[in-house]
């Protein structure tokens, strides 16, 4: 009797994007210490300072790094995960876009946040594990 191997089930799609977030990790991680940790973040559009900050900007590589390992094994809370961290992004994007105006990073997150999110409740019924 033959196995057929898990990551011949995994799609391509969910792979890519589990790649994605494991190779963003290291770059989020540098952004930080390259900004020596004084950039304050938004938790869901409210600025965060002093500690709260050091420690939301320290979970940011983390959070990378499980979201990828998760996509990559197709974990349901994965999905839940991303959809949190997405609705994480927008949330301070629209902020942003309404308190300074056009940016080129915030447009980038709209553009590209908006659809990955439909795309995942579309592809929700693939995180089963």
């Amino acid at each position: 009797m033959a196995t057929t191997d898990p990551a011949q089930k995994r799609p391509l799609d969910l792979t890519i994007f589990g790649a994605l977030f494991l190779i963003s990790a290291p770059m989020e991680l540098w952004n930080i210490m390259r900004t020596d940790w004084t950039y304050t973040p938004k938790f869901f559009g409210v600025v965060l300072t002093g500690l709260f900050a050091k420690v939301y900007l320290a979970a940011q590589p983390l959070l990378h790094l499980a979201l990828g390992y998760g996509f990559l094994t197709m974990r349901r809370w994965a999905l839940y995960l991303a959809l949190v961290y997405a609705a994480d992004v927008l949330t301070s994007t629209v902020s942003s876009f309404i308190l300074h105006g056009y940016g080129r990073y915030r447009t980038i997150f709209l553009v590209f946040l908006t659809p990955f999110v439909a795309y995942l409740i579309a592809r929700r019924r693939l995180f089963v594990r």
